[in-house]
């Protein structure tokens, strides 16, 4: 087998853990210290619990066309979206005409860098609440990353802005 030319950028010695905490370091210096305007990722649950009289059903109910239980005593519960924090790179930066809609005008869009351990944690979400703002889920574009460790980054529109 070939030998790695280190001319070509190529180290079989890289250290990804030292890159990986001094990712996380640079990241966490440009955390905001008031803990109400970190980033914080939300997940909500499509899980729905029906109860009656205080007592869970086994099972769901019949339901309607709008997808509501027909008997009038049933209550449905869903659980609370999660909150997840971790640490991450947020960058505000206007958002160009190319990417959005037609007729859509946010000004702003969150770009947000995550290590790859930290975005498995947060894949999926559709929110981000970010110095007492939120911003929609908008896209993904192509993962990079040095070696082993994946450097990604996730897009999202501004919906409420103070």
């Amino acid at each position: 087998m070939a030998t790695p030319d280190t001319a070509l950028g190529l180290s079989a010695d890289f250290d990804s853990e030292g890159f990986r905490n001094a990712i996380k370091f640079a990241m966490q210096m440009g955390t905001p210290p008031d803990p109400d305007r970190r980033p914080k990722f939300v997940k909500r649950s499509t899980a729905r619990t029906y109860w009656k009289n205080g007592v869970q059903l086994a099972e769901a109910p019949r339901m309607g066309r709008e997808g509501e239980p027909l008997d009038a005593d049933i209550e449905v519960r869903t659980p609370e979206p999660e909150k997840i924090e971790v640490d991450c790179a947020v960058e505000i930066v206007l958002a160009d005409a190319e990417e959005l809609p037609v007729g859509n005008f946010r000004n702003t869009k969150a770009q947000v860098t995550l290590l790859d351990v930290d975005y498995a944690k947060v894949v999926g979400c559709k929110e981000l609440l970010y110095n007492g703002d939120r911003y929609l889920y908008g896209y993904e574009p192509e993962a990079n990353g040095m070696f082993d460790v994946g450097v990604h980054t996730m897009i999202f529109y501004a919906l409420d802005e103070s």
